[in-house]
């Protein structure tokens, strides 16, 4: 940068005063935004009613655990006679992937679920991606080779009965 002097007996104004600490001012000398109340800024001020009775309630938040969702489904049916009524609840939420421990709502033995893979909605969808992108000469059929694409089916081995069905998507 170039500095540039002044040339000689030039004068500069005089400087402005020193900010000084005087007295503050009034509080109402203060202007409020203009608002749409009359012309005033609304601010909300205490609140005209009583609390509720015992004060502001307060939740205990230790030791809180969420439950997960589940969802139950009606395995068996009533049987028509009135005098016997049986009717099996199975959870849903134990259905995954791999076989479950799980009593038999229909020969009554506990047992491990047997479990075999199907073609299922997620399978169909990446095939018809990969024909999308251009692998329609068998490679959009690679999804229906790989188990972790399809839905799984949970059957009895003792009776062969259908249980349950764990859906991919």
């Amino acid at each position: 940068m170039d500095q540039q002097k002044p040339p000689a007996g030039t004068t500069y104004p005089e400087p402005p005063p020193p900010y000084t600490s005087g007295p503050a001012p009034p509080p109402n000398a203060y202007h409020q935004p203009p608002g749409p109340y009359g012309g005033m800024a609304f601010f909300p001020g205490p609140s005209h009613h009583p609390p509720p009775p015992g004060g502001v309630p307060v939740f205990p938040m230790a030791g809180y655990q969420p439950q997960p969702p589940t969802s139950t489904m009606v395995v068996g049916s009533p049987a028509t006679t009135p005098a016997v009524t049986s009717v099996t609840v199975v959870n849903v939420a134990q259905w995954g992937p791999y076989p479950t421990q799980i009593t038999c709502p229909h020969c009554g033995v506990q047992v491990l679920t047997e479990t075999t893979a199907r073609i299922g909605l997620l399978t169909l969808l990446l095939s018809g991606a990969l024909v999308f992108l251009g692998c329609w000469l068998g490679c959009c059929l690679i999804p229906c080779c790989i188990p972790e694409c399809q839905d799984i089916d949970h059957r009895c081995p003792n009776c062969k009965a259908q249980l349950g069905t764990f859906t991919r998507l």
